[in-house]
């Protein structure tokens, strides 16, 4: 693979990664909120917004790192 095409992949992937954390940040905290964990418009919503957002977009980070070698040419 080139390294443009690498580049371009993992920059797509990124982005990818950022906007499906945001996502799940979003959801995961709402219903925290549903079911009366955090409360809307406290700080602990905020953090645990931020650290949902952050622990996801790590994971999926982390995942062409842990299947390189299932997807390489051997």
């Amino acid at each position: 693979m080139s390294w443009s095409k690498l580049v371009v992949f993992s920059v797509a992937w990124i982005l990818a990664a950022v906007s499906i954390a945001v996502v799940a940040a979003i959801v995961f905290t709402e219903l925290l909120d549903v079911i009366g964990i955090v409360e809307s418009g406290q700080q602990s919503y905020t953090r645990v917004i931020n650290t949902i957002a952050l622990v996801v977009f790590i994971a999926l980070l982390a995942v062409p790192v842990v299947l390189r070698s299932r997807f390489s040419d051997a």
